[in-house]
């Protein structure tokens, strides 16, 4: 039941991720506090993930229930997402992503 928790918080971390790469790249400067806000929100889903995995509680944040209840599908996406973010690390273009 522990790797249900783990794919949670792994697949809301991705999402942390991604808002924040996207927070890096911002070319006009009045986005950059609403791009900020919304890397905030996620990591404190984050948080609130581990949590829930500390605790052993199921997950009800939206993105990380169906990870909780989609485990397969969900590290299948993660696995995707860190295919990509790999590949980006070392200069390629990544295929696109699977996570939503």
């Amino acid at each position: 039941m522990t790797d249900r928790y783990r794919i949670a918080m792994a697949y809301q971390a991705c999402e942390v991720a991604d808002l924040a790469r996207s927070a890096v790249t911002l070319t006009n400067p009045a986005e950059a506090v609403p791009q900020a806000e919304r890397v905030l929100a996620a990591a404190q889903q984050l948080l609130a993930a581990a949590t829930h995995l500390a605790q052993q509680q199921p997950p009800t944040d939206r993105l990380q229930l169906f990870a909780y209840e989609h485990p397969e599908e969900a590290a299948a996406d993660i696995t995707d997402w860190l295919a990509a973010d790999h590949a980006r690390g070392e200069g390629r273009d990544p295929s696109p992503s699977t996570h939503s």
